[in-house]
Parts: C-alpha cells; sequence; structure tokens
C-alpha cells in the first residue's frame, strides 16, 4: 500500500469518527453529566445532561412518542426509557443548520428514539417549562431502538379490525377539521369510515389522504392516531350519502357519512356554555337517535335556535358516530340541516356573514306562489321588484321579502354582513367588534409596517394609510415562522384570518378574548417606513374610566365600554404620556393611568380604588418582561410610555420594550404606620395574612421573616391577639405528611422578641393533611398569637381538625374549636377562640374563605364574566354567621371580633352574608382612601376584613396599615396582603351628665374633653386616684376643654386639689343661658363649676395661684367683663382680658363665672 493510499484511509477514518461523533472532544470537557430530574429542579446555568431521547415536543404538556415523528427541532429526554410523563421530562432545543440538530433529530434518525445521550447546553425555559437550550455538545452512549414499520392495509374495513397497530391506509377526507377538538376530522372509502384524531392536519374534504398511525378505541369509537398524513389528490367526489332509520346509526355505520329524512326534533337542549347542542331525531315510526353539534364546527345552539325549534320536521346529514354505549349522529354545521315543511319565503344561503359577490336565491314554500323583495328595508308589496334571479350581493344589505299566491304572507327578513374581497385593509378585517367577520377567510395583499416583534414566529403589522374612524383598529398580528423582519419593514401578508389566543392560562379559549391575526402563506417586504405616530391615551382618544361593559357584548361602544374601546385600538401604536404607576411591578409588568384621566381619582398611597361600579377600566397594563424592575404606587414615568396593545391572560396589555421606557419618578410613597396609640385599658386586634410562612428559611426568607416581626412591633404596636392568616406547618410546601406548625409560630414568635415585642403564645388547630387547600404540602391555616400579659387563652378543651365547634351558655365549647358546621372541601376552616382581658371574654373567629381561584377575567369574552367562587364564598359567609347568632340566642351581650381575608369585597353579597343584622363590618367605616389591603391587576381592593357585633362597633377603632400591598420587596414588602389593626373599648356607654376622666397626655398640657350634660346642663367629671396621679407624675397643667370655655388648672392647683380631697375628686358642672345676669347682657353661658371630694362634700378652695378661666366671646363688643354669683345670688363684675374672641379671667375660686356688657355697648353692635 502506498503512502497516499494509506493517507487517504486514515482520513476517511477521521471524517466517518467526525460525522458520528461530531461534539466528542468539546463534550469530553464538560462538568460530570447530571440527570434529567437534577437540570429539571435546577433549571439554570451550563451542564450536562445525560438522559433517554424519549420523544419530540409540541408543547409543555405534549410529546411526540410514536414514530414516525414530524418535527426535527427538538427532543425530549427523560430519566427512563419509557418515561411519558411531560413533567419528567427535558425539552431540548435543536437549532437549524447545527451538527447537532443533523444528529440528533427523530425524523433524520429514527433509531435515536430512546437511544441514551449526554447533551451540553444552557440550562433554561423552553417550551415554558425547564429545558436545554442552544446545546454545544453531545455524545450517543447507547444506541436506540429501531422504529416499527407500518402494515399497509387496502381497505378502512380492515383497519377497523387492527386495534393497537401501526397502519398505513388511504381513504377520502369527509368533514372539515376540528370540529371536534385539535385538527380531527373523519376518512371514508369504499368499505367503512373512520375517526382521525390529531392536533395538526391540513386536509380538506374531498382530499384523498395517506395515513399512518395506530388504530385505537377512545368511549367507544374507533379512531386513528396518525404520525403521518399525506395528501395524495384533492378536489374527490365525497361518499355517497347513505340514507337510513335512527336504528341505522349502528356499528355498520360508525365513521359514514349518512342521512335521515323526516325525522322530528325532540328535546332540543344547550349542553354546555360555548353553543354545543343535543336533540332526538325522532322518526315517524317512532325511532330515535342523538344528533349532536359541536359548536366548534362554527354553529352554536343560539345560530341554529333562530332557524328550527323543538317540533320541526327536518331531514339530517351528519356523521354515524359513538359515545361510551350510546350511537349519535355528528352534523357539520348548518348544512346537515333542511327543513321539510318550508316556510313561505326562504334563502338559500343563511342570513350572517358572507362574502362579497354571494348569491342569494328566494324561493318559496308555498306552491304556485311568486316574491317580492325590497332591498332598502322597505315594506315590500305585490308593487315591489319580483324575484326572477339571483341576488348578488357587493355591501352589507337587509332583503326584505314576501309571497303571494292565493294569499299573501308574512315579512321575511335576511340580513347579511358582505364582507369585501378586494382591495382589503387592516381596518376592513379588524371591523367594529370583538371577532374578525374575516375569521377563517383568505386574504391577499394585506399591507402594513412592522410596529413590534412578538417573537421568532408572531410580529406586528399596522397600516400607513389610516382612515379617520378611531373605533377600527388600524394593527393587526401576522403568524409567520423565522420571519426575520424589522421594525419599519414595509410588507404585504397573504394568509387566512383567524382570531387567535396569542398567550394566557390553560382556560383561555374559554375566558378569553383573541387577538386577530393572519396564519401568513406567505410574507413579501416591499420596502421600510416610518412607524405610525402613536395614538395618545387622553389626548387622541379617553378611555372610559367606570364600565367595563353593559352589554353582554351585544354591541360595540368604545366611548362608553372600556372593552370595546381598547378592542377598537388592538394592535395600534399607542402612547401613554407621564403616567402614574398604580401598584407594584410583578411579572413583568407595571400597571399605570395617563396624567391626564380625567375621572380618576388616586387613594393615599398613589393607587386607585376598586368598587361596587368601578373597576377602573381606564388602567394600562405595560409588559416588558423585566421582573427585577423596581416600582411602586404613586411612582410615575417622565415622558411618553410608547408600544403596542395586545392581549393575554384576560387583560388588553401594553407591549413596550424595556429600553424604550422614560424615566422613572420616586412617588414618594413609604410604608406607614398605625395611628392607633396603646391604651392600657383598650383591646387590640390585628390579623395578617403572612402568605405562607413557614419555619423552612428556603420557602421563607430569612429576610421575610424579620420583616413580619418587626411589623408588629414597629408598623403595629405590639396587638394584645393577632388573627394569623396563611401559616404554613413546619416545612412548607414539602410533602412529608406532618401538618404540625409548632416551630413555624416560634420562628414568629422569637423574630418579634428580638425585634423588642412581647414573647408571644400561640395556638391553632393543625388540618388533616392537605385538606384544607392552599400549596400542597404547605397545610396553610388560620391561628392566634396573643400576649400573655394582656390577655389569657379561656380554659376549656381543644377542639381537632375534624370536630366542630358550638356554645354552652354563652361560651365556646371548644376553645380553640373550628366552626364548620357544613361540609367546607379543599378550603381552611374558620377557627374561633375565647380570650379573657380585663374581666371580659371574647371570642375572635378567625377565617380565611375560599379563594377566587376559578373566577373569569374582567375583560374576559364572557360578560359580565362569570365568578364561580362566589356562592361557595356566601355559604361559608353564613355558616359563620349562624353560629355567632347561636352564641347570642345563649348570651345577647357575646363579644364577637371576626377577621381574616374574606377574598371578596366589603360590598359583595358574601360579605352581606358575614354581617347579616348581627355584626359590624369596620371597614366600611374607614375613609375610602385608606380603604385597601391588596393590590390585584391595577385595583386595590379590599380583601382583609374586620367585623364586630353590634354591641362592640361603636368602640371599635379600625386601622388598615399599609405597609405591604402597594409596594415590593424592594421596599420592605413581605406579604402580598397588609395587616388591619382593631382597637376595641370595653367601657360602658357614655351617660349623658357622668364621665370618668381620661386625660390625653401627649401634649404639652394634660387635656380632658367635657362629654355630654344632661338634660338640666349638669356634668360630674371624676377624677380617679389614679388619674390624680397619673396628672401629677406628669407635672402637667390640666385643660378641661368645654364646648363654650377652657378651664386651666395649673400642675400646683392639681396639688392643691389632692391634697385637699385626699383620694380622687369630681369636678361638678353646670351650664345655663341666661340672656342677662343683674339686668347685664350676658355674652357666654354661665358655667357653675364646683369641685366635690370621692365622698360628695364640696371643697371650698382658694387657690394660692391663680387658675385660668378662657371663654368663647366676640370681638364685635370692645367693653367686656367678667362676672361671678356671689353667695348672695348677686352678680359681681370682675376684670379680664379680650384677645381676638376669647375672654380670659383669672380666679382664685371656682364657683359661677359669665362674660357680660353694658346694655349700650349690645345696642351699639
Amino acid at each position: 500500500m502506498s503512502k497516499h493510499a494509506f493517507g487517504k484511509i486514515l482520513l476517511s477514518f477521521v471524517l466517518v469518527l467526525s460525522a458520528a461523533l461530531p461534539y466528542l472532544a468539546t463534550s469530553a470537557t464538560a462538568a460530570e453529566p447530571i440527570t434529567v430530574a437534577e437540570a429539571i429542579a435546577n433549571n439554570s446555568g451550563t451542564a450536562t445532561v445525560k438522559g433517554f431521547i424519549v420523544g419530540t415536543a409540541s408543547s409543555k404538556t405534549n410529546y411526540d412518542q410514536e414514530a414516525p415523528f414530524t418535527s426535527a427541532s427538538n427532543v425530549g429526554l427523560a430519566d427512563s426509557a419509557g418515561e411519558t410523563d411531560p413533567t419528567k421530562i427535558l425539552p431540548v432545543q435543536l437549532p437549524s443548520k447545527t451538527a447537532i440538530r443533523t444528529g440528533l433529530n427523530l425524523v433524520d434518525n429514527p433509531t435515536n428514539f430512546k437511544a441514551l445521550v449526554t447533551i451540553t447546553g444552557s440550562l433554561e425555559a423552553y417550551f415554558t417549562t425547564a429545558g436545554l437550550k442552544s446545546p454545544t455538545a453531545y455524545t450517543i452512549l447507547a444506541p436506540g431502538e429501531t422504529p416499527p414499520t407500518a402494515t399497509v392495509v387496502d381497505s378502512l374495513a380492515q383497519a377497523r379490525t387492527m386495534n393497537g397497530e401501526l397502519i398505513q391506509v388511504d381513504a377520502t377526507v369527509t368533514t372539515g377539521t376540528g370540529f371536534w377538538g385539535g385538527k380531527a376530522f373523519y376518512i371514508q372509502d369504499d368499505t367503512a369510515g373512520m375517526y382521525v384524531y390529531t392536533s395538526s392536519a391540513t386536509v380538506a374534504p374531498g382530499d384523498t389522504v395517506r395515513l399512518t398511525g395506530t388504530v385505537s378505541e377512545y368511549r367507544g369509537e374507533l379512531q386513528l392516531q396518525p404520525n403521518t398524513i399525506e395528501v395524495l389528490s384533492s378536489g374527490n367526489p365525497l361518499p355517497a350519502l347513505q340514507t337510513v332509520m335512527p336504528t341505522g346509526v349502528n356499528e355498520d355505520t360508525q365513521g359514514e357519512r349518512i342521512e335521515l329524512r323526516k325525522v322530528t326534533i325532540t328535546g332540543l337542549k344547550s349542553v354546555n356554555d360555548f353553543g354545543t347542542f343535543e336533540f332526538s331525531a325522532v322518526a315517524e315510526n317512532g325511532e330515535a337517535v342523538t344528533i349532536r353539534n359541536d359548536n366548534r364546527n362554527g354553529l352554536s345552539f343560539e345560530q341554529f335556535t333562530k332557524h328550527y325549534k323543538e317540533g320541526d320536521l327536518i331531514h339530517v346529514t351528519g356523521i354515524a358516530s359513538k359515545f361510551d354505549d350510546s350511537y349519535q349522529i355528528k352534523t357539520l354545521g348548518l348544512e346537515s340541516f333542511d327543513l321539510v315543511n318550508k316556510p313561505a319565503v326562504y334563502v338559500n344561503v343563511f342570513p350572517g356573514v358572507v362574502s362579497e359577490g354571494t348569491e342569494i336565491t328566494l324561493a318559496s314554500g308555498w306552491e304556485n306562489a311568486d316574491v317580492y323583495y325590497t332591498l332598502d328595508g322597505s315594506t315590500p308589496t305585490a308593487a315591489s321588484t319580483k324575484y326572477t334571479a339571483p341576488i348578488v350581493l357587493q355591501k352589507d344589505v337587509t332583503i326584505k321579502a314576501i309571497a303571494i299566491a292565493d294569499e299573501t304572507s308574512e315579512i321575511f327578513t335576511f340580513k347579511y354582513v358582505v364582507l369585501k374581497t378586494g382591495d382589503l385593509t387592516i381596518r376592513d378585517i379588524q371591523g367594529t367588534d370583538h371577532y374578525s367577520n374575516y375569521q377563517g377567510v383568505v386574504v391577499n395583499e394585506i399591507v402594513g409596517v412592522v410596529t413590534h416583534s412578538y417573537n421568532e414566529a408572531n410580529f406586528v403589522i399596522q397600516d400607513v394609510n389610516p382612515d379617520d374612524d378611531i373605533t377600527t383598529s388600524e394593527a393587526l398580528m401576522v403568524n409567520k415562522g423565522s420571519h426575520g423582519l424589522e421594525i419599519g419593514d414595509l410588507v404585504s401578508v397573504n394568509g387566512t384570518v383567524e382570531e387567535h389566543f396569542q398567550e394566557g392560562y390553560r382556560e383561555m379559549k374559554d375566558t378569553d378574548l383573541p387577538i386577530t391575526r393572519i396564519r401568513a402563506t406567505s410574507v413579501t417586504k416591499t420596502g421600510t417606513a416610518p412607524l405610525p405616530a402613536p395614538i395618545v391615551i387622553g389626548e387622541d382618544v379617553q378611555p372610559p374610566s367606570e364600565l367595563i361593559d353593559n352589554d353582554g357584548l351585544t354591541s360595540f361602544d368604545p366611548t362608553e365600554d372600556g372593552i370595546d374601546f381598547w378592542e377598537s385600538l388592538e394592535l395600534m401604536r399607542l402612547a401613554v404620556p407621564n403616567a402614574q404607576v398604580v401598584g407594584p411591578q410583578k411579572y413583568g409588568e407595571v400597571i399605570v393611568v395617563a396624567e391626564n384621566s380625567p375621572n380618576t381619582e388616586f387613594h393615599k398611597q398613589g393607587g386607585i380604588l376598586l368598587s361596587e361600579n368601578d373597576y377602573n377600566p381606564e388602567r394600562v397594563i405595560v409588559d416588558f418582561d423585566n421582573e427585577s424592575f423596581v416600582a411602586k404606587a404613586g411612582d410615575s414615568f417622565d415622558g411618553t410610555i410608547t408600544g403596542v396593545l395586545g392581549f393575554g391572560f384576560g387583560n388588553y396589555k401594553l407591549w413596550a420594550r424595556e429600553s424604550d421606557l422614560p424615566q422613572l419618578v420616586n412617588g414618594g410613597t413609604q410604608p406607614e404606620q398605625t395611628w392607633i396609640s396603646k391604651d392600657e385599658e383598650k383591646l387590640t386586634v390585628a390579623a395578617y395574612n403572612v402568605e405562607n410562612f413557614s419555619a423552612d428559611p428556603n420557602h421563607t426568607s430569612d429576610a421575610k421573616a424579620q420583616r413580619i416581626a418587626e411589623s408588629f412591633v414597629n408598623d403595629l404596636n405590639s396587638p394584645d391577639i393577632i388573627v394569623m392568616v396563611e401559616v404554613q406547618d413546619n416545612d412548607g410546601p414539602i410533602a412529608s405528611g406532618n401538618s404540625d406548625a409548632t416551630a413555624s409560630y416560634e420562628r414568629l414568635i422569637a423574630g418579634i422578641q428580638a425585634a423588642g415585642g412581647p414573647t408571644y403564645e400561640w395556638t391553632d388547630i393543625a388540618p388533616e393533611y392537605n385538606q384544607d387547600g392552599g400549596q400542597p404540602g404547605g397545610n396553610i391555616r388560620v391561628g392566634y398569637l396573643y400576649n400573655p400579659e394582656r390577655v389569657t387563652l379561656s380554659e376549656g378543651t381543644k377542639g381537632t381538625a375534624t370536630e366542630t365547634n358550638s356554645w354552652v351558655d354563652g361560651e365556646l365549647a371548644l376553645n380553640p374549636g373550628r366552626v364548620q358546621p357544613i361540609a367546607m372541601p379543599n378550603t381552611r376552616k374558620p377557627i374561633a377562640a375565647q380570650f379573657d382581658f380585663q374581666g371580659e371574654q371574647v371570642v375572635v373567629i378567625g377565617a380565611h374563605l375560599n379563594s377566587k381561584g376559578g373566577d373569569q377575567p374582567l375583560f374576559g369574552k364572557n360578560q359580565p364574566p362569570f365568578f364561580g367562587s362566589v356562592e361557595e364564598r356566601i355559604e361559608l359567609a353564613t355558616a359563620i354567621n349562624g353560629f355567632i347568632a347561636d352564641g347570642l340566642e345563649q348570651n345577647p351581650d357575646l363579644n364577637v371580633i371576626v377577621a381574616g381575608d374574606m377574598n371578596d369585597f366589603e360590598f359583595t353579597p358574601a360579605l352581606q352574608a358575614l354581617k347579616g343584622d348581627i355584626l359590624t363590618n369596620k371597614v366600611e367605616d374607614v375613609p375610602l382612601e385608606d380603604r385597601f389591603s391588596y393590590y390585584y391587576q391595577g385595583n386595590s381592593q379590599v380583601l382583609d376584613h374586620l367585623l364586630v357585633t353590634n354591641n362592640l362597633a361603636q368602640r371599635t377603632e379600625l386601622d388598615m396599615v399599609h405597609i405591604n400591598a402597594m409596594f415590593m420587596e424592594e421596599h420592605g414588602r413581605a406579604s402580598d396582603h397588609d395587616p388591619l389593626l382593631a382597637q376595641i373599648s370595653f367601657e360602658k356607654p357614655a351617660v349623658p351628665g357622668e364621665q370618668t376622666a381620661k386625660p390625653d397626655l401627649s401634649g404639652n398640657q394634660a387635656v380632658v374633653t367635657s362629654g355630654e350634660p344632661d338634660e338640666n346642663g349638669e356634668l360630674a367629671i371624676t377624677f380617679t386616684e389614679g388619674t390624680v396621679a397619673k396628672l401629677l407624675e406628669s407635672g402637667k397643667d390640666l385643660l378641661i376643654d368645654m364646648p363654650t370655655a377652657d378651664l386651666t388648672l395649673s400642675a400646683s392647683n392639681l396639688q392643691q386639689i389632692a391634697n385637699a380631697a385626699g383620694e380622687g375628686f369630681v369636678l361638678n358642672l353646670a351650664v345655663d343661658d341666661a340672656k342677662e345676669v343683674d339686668k347685664r347682657p350676658t355674652l357666654t353661658n354661665q358655667i357653675n363649676m364646683v369641685l366635690r371630694d370621692a365622698a360628695g362634700n364640696e371643697l371650698p378652695l382658694k387657690f394660692t395661684s391663680s387658675v385660668t378661666l378662657a371663654f368663647d366671646t366676640t370681638s364685635d363688643i370692645k367693653i367686656q367683663f367678667g362676672a361671678r354669683e356671689d353667695d348672695k345670688g348677686k352678680w359681681k363684675i370682675i376684670q379680664g382680658e379680650l384677645a381676638g374672641n376669647v375672654f380670659t379671667l383669672s380666679i382664685n375660686e371656682l364657683g359661677n363665672y359669665t362674660v357680660v356688657t353694658n346694655k349700650g355697648q349690645m345696642k351699639k353692635k
């Protein structure tokens, strides 16, 4: 062998090795491989993952795991070759035009299925779940399995006998796709028919197709699940309809086209909320079969009942089908129905949306009748146009027609919306509705400039030549994979119009509004163009500021309904000038209101309040996908935010780029502290949803635990009792099987101590494991912290998770005990605990009612939205109210406080049910600008409440302490809820004429404000020995604040009174309003002041230093005197000082005083 030959062989070997292991060298230097489970659990950084190739991903939850495969863009890795659970599969990106795609993809390398491989790349989200992207190396450690070979069968009849086998068969498509979910359709040949279930198919009736897939049975019906679909030819005739009786819908005809003639509609009904309907088709011989029309074929129950009704005799065509044990006919839309007894006038095309150029035929069900019609809305007569030829529609029209034979029929009306087919613009497609009339229509040469790139497959275009009609959008979305376009590119688009759900939760098709989109077959760049000027919110247009919708989407009113306003601007460029932020950033979104929104009122921290009649449709969600952006309520943007208006997750959103946002200006909003001051004689009760608090620092950070503990001390003044909501068990959301929360409470108690607060004690009732809802494994519950130096938990037997509390002689039978007189599955159970405070018994019920999960969005397709959680919440609230009512029957003076997260607003039926006529919701007393505890999608709202029995209503004050809801963690937020703090006084109601002094010592003077006198104008103010001691200890003067005068006793005056009284004393006040005394006109009331000791003996003191008595008078009269009544009833003039409207006397003894003038001065006035 020559050297050259040997070199060629060596080179060939190197090339073969390089092709087989294209990234082996790189792989060898990578880190030790990790498992798929580890890659899913810690999905960040660069790693080498080892696993089996188990299929290809089409979505987060859907994998193709049967050969032949159709996607080369990705593979799925799992730790087991037989894994089918999507949550245990890691989707791996195979970038185009790379050796790694060439070597691994299952389309070209079917034997890689179930191969053991290692792949190195970036661990990051892919298909919105944990994935691996941008791979740099791979190694095939063990080969996969050889894919099975499909058995070619000659007929569908043979295919129907091969359940569970992989087959190949040819047949004709007989229906449209997607009528029953996914892209499913029916096929038929000369021998049989069959259902084809697939999520991807581009076929049409009359196509002859070659299908490769597996036959299986689902809910009684045989189906073929194809891996590949090949269209062999199109435009072929459909198999002939078979006319059968109802009993002919059976196993022999399943999957085939059939017809029933002259059957009666019986039992017509809607079977879901989307428009699917059923009825029995009853033949003349009594045989019957179920007819089922799925709304996904385009015909809804509402549309059907405009043309057909119970008892109509009809012909029906469709597909013979089976569901479980019942045979039925699946219909294909309006084309499946034909009325036997036709009306006097009928048309060939049902009224509704039609294309330009559609021909309408008028016919009569009467023999030898002529039809006359009008097109201008006028009433037809025999003098109107006689029908002789089809009416060609060129524009929207209402046809009115009559039939005339031996008699004249009633008037028949047929209204058509006509779609343009030429010179279409974006605004024609968008129209004045939430759904395009062009849905499903192929359109061509739709021109616009690219204004936004959503991703590599979707972009937004806007017309560069708009009209003046602001109610029709000039923009729409275009779907075209790997479009490669840039902002400013001018394009012409061909494709099919669709209403597309771009982003949202899994139920979005049932709840959300779609975006109008063209699924493009071609996109041609024709140049570039300047972007259209954005519509300026608040200048060019003004959004409604109160109504979202008031007509169930039956009319399009952009000036009246917020949902219609934003729809009229769908996908257009919008500008929001100098916007104010109304709440904290979350999910990379900041919600704002334009600076010149005329009817928007901001609360004390800069947000906007949700109310019973105002859900604030003017708010704008700015979506820029940076979850690290720091913003809070009250901040503002110094300039204009510009973006395009999309829709997702139940809301219209302004899709913007962070780089284009103007500067954010700090609005100065600060977390607050309670205004409620400590009072030793008053009870304080707090309620705080601490948002999944546990002892586990991996789930509740040390910073959060510290912030919550400090807030109890610094912001809430260490409440006596704290209703704790959302306390998790010790290990948080870890599936340990143990719901005990001792360590969680102890962690918080220690934190409060460290912050300088008291040493609290705690109590709760641990729930049954995973039975009370919330985060799985977390076992959230309602419990209590209480300060044993201030309150004690009354003696009693502690209840269990399954016991129901009750009352015995006005006290709790279980303490604490759960309030669960009705079944409360999968939600937190209320808990009742009885405490003793300074001789008073207080029952505190902690509640966390069921969440709003499952409620429909405010800006969704269903208007008004259905709030499915409400009914359960009303039941829970009613149960709590009934429990309290039982207690009040035993003890009408029962003191009950209900506090917690009620998950509903103060004006809702649930809160009305909770209140009934026995409780007062103190939230309703909070000023509106202060009334919120939670923030959601731009609305500040009340979810947390504190109610008291009516006997405590006037003695309870409530503060909603705003430290969380309007802020981010960067501002000190520790929970998503603000806490509430109430202070309750148990003093008996004030009796006119009697008052116990409680001096306010917070200022430079001690102040006692006089209470209400009795009917004789007399008031006795009692100063207890303890109160006197506090006054003397303070060293402050005492001001007695009376309605028309102030009495000031100096510290030395007080000492002199204390020395004379020995213990406490009583200041008796008597007020009279005589117009004159001793014939002198009075300028003020007469105030008689008498001091008595605790035994009631008068203290005739002469003070060694002056006492000040200041009367409210008038400055209009310049000559004024003081007057004092002597022992004989005579009034003696004394000098005083007039300063403005105050006349001040310095006196050395108490008595009866007033201010007078002379009659001449009164005349001058």
